[in-house]
């Protein structure tokens, strides 16, 4: 289960290690020219026909930004992620690339990622 309401949403319906089924991409009817961009068949690709679909069904019409800083809570789920299977806080620093103070903070304080402690 995710201590993060934030980390459920984005990676609880995807398979670890794989960004969702490799489905084909839908087909518009025949009398009907396909209307979507070069980017949505990316999102397709990238989470599956289904995902895509439902991110369309949320976001259409509307420019939607994804800050960079969502990546960070993602690494920092992984980090607390091993650190509960057994890693060390030196494994996690040489891995990471981070100290291991900093190491220690992300697997004790849930504000790094915009939890609650």
């Amino acid at each position: 289960m995710r201590d993060n309401p934030l980390e459920r949403l984005l990676f609880d319906d995807l398979p670890e290690g794989n960004a969702g089924p490799a489905l084909a991409s839908p087909s518009p009817p025949a009398d009907e020219p396909a209307e979507w961009s070069d980017d949505f068949d990316l999102i397709v690709e990238l989470v599956g026909t289904k995902a895509a679909f439902r991110i369309a069904e949320a976001f259409a019409g509307s420019s939607v930004y994804i800050p960079k800083t969502i990546m960070k809570h993602k690494e920092y789920h992984e980090i607390r992620g091993r650190h509960r299977a057994g890693a060390t806080y030196k494994e996690l620093s040489g891995k990471y690339g981070y100290t291991e103070t900093h190491i220690r903070n992300i697997v004790h304080t849930k504000k790094l990622t915009g939890g609650k402690k």
